[in-house]
Formats: C-alpha cells, sequence, structure tokens
C-alpha cells in the first residue's frame, strides 16, 4: 500500500516581514542620496554659470585681439544694454564702434543667459578688452558665482580677470555654518 505525503508548496512571493525590511531599506537609501543629489545639481549650475560667463570673457579677449578693437563684455539685465553688477541674468559682449559704452544693436557679438538659480555678482564696470589682449581695468576684477540657495551647501567659483587680459577661474572657501 502506498501512502501519499502531502507536500505543502512555498509561495513564490514576499512575506509582510520582507516587503517592511525592503522599504525601510529603501527609505534609508533614499534619505541619503536626495541630499547628495541636490547638492551635485547645484555645483552642475554653478560650473555652467561660471563656464558661460569664461566663455564669454575668452570670446571678448580673442575678438579683440583679431579684429584689432575693443570690446566690452558686461553684465545686463535685458539682453541688450550693460546694468549692475549682477552677471546671474544675462550678459553681453559688444563692440563699441561709435565709443559711447553703449551697445546698439548692431555692436553686439554674443548674449547668453545664466542657470537660474545661481548668483553671480561682482565688477559692475564693463570689461574692456584691447587688441593687445589686455583690459582696460586697473586692477583685477573679480565675478563670483554661488548657488542661491542657501540650504544647499554648493560651492562658489571666483573668475578673475587680470589688468593684462588673464582669465583664471577658481574655487572659492565657502564658510560652513558652524565657522560663523
Amino acid at each position: 500500500m502506498r501512502l501519499f505525503v502531502c507536500r505543502h508548496r512555498r509561495s513564490s512571493g514576499f512575506t509582510s516581514i520582507e516587503l517592511l525590511v525592503a522599504l525601510a531599506v529603501a527609505a534609508i537609501l533614499l534619505g541619503v542620496a536626495v541630499p547628495s543629489l541636490r547638492i551635485f545639481s547645484a555645483n552642475n549650475h554653478v560650473v555652467s554659470a561660471s563656464n558661460s560667463i569664461v566663455s564669454g570673457l575668452n570670446f571678448a579677449r580673442f575678438t579683440a585681439i583679431t579684429q584689432g578693437e575693443d570690446i566690452t563684455i558686461c553684465p545686463s539685465e535685458n539682453g541688450t544694454s550693460c546694468s549692475n553688477n549682477h552677471w546671474h541674468s544675462n550678459w553681453i559682449v559688444f563692440i563699441d564702434s561709435d565709443g559711447n559704452s553703449v551697445p546698439a544693436a548692431t555692436e553686439i557679438l554674443k548674449t547668453a543667459a545664466i542657470d537660474a538659480g545661481v548668483e553671480a555678482t561682482g565688477s559692475g564696470t564693463p570689461i574692456v578688452f584691447t587688441p593687445t589682449g589686455r583690459t582696460t581695468l586697473g586692477s583685477d576684477a573679480v565675478i563670483t558665482s554661488c548657488f542661491e540657495d542657501s540650504d544647499v551647501p554648493a560651492r562658489c567659483i571666483d573668475i578673475t580677470v587680470s589688468a593684462f587680459g588673464s582669465i583664471r577661474a577658481s574655487n572659492k572657501e565657502v564658510p560652513s555654518e558652524t565657522e560663523t
């Protein structure tokens, strides 16, 4: 005589405990990853804005040398005229053919806007590159770009334009909240 043994089939799904453990691990990983992602994103915005300004400065200097004329770069609120020292809105490069320091529509060579969320300030006076590649500045001009949200400890970048026309970007030391 043959006896039949009942075998229980085990289900292939998750138990409630396994599901809760998996959700807890996922929540911990998200808690660690989200702040890091915000800092990464903020740093990328600062680097992008700084690269845009450095690109404009290099373009202005190169154009001054190759065209043999003074070329001006300045911050602009509206993209058509020079304004205050806020580089975070727009900047323009223009050739000042008539020498009045005001760009006419036909004199504007390049315009650019900066990424939202980045505050770039400094050098309120227009930077003029001469045909020798130097500037008309009496001393170095510094433009600093930082992320606007103070809750995100992103880095700042200083862009320095020397009177000799050299352009240098460097990380700026940002004091932590415990140092203040």
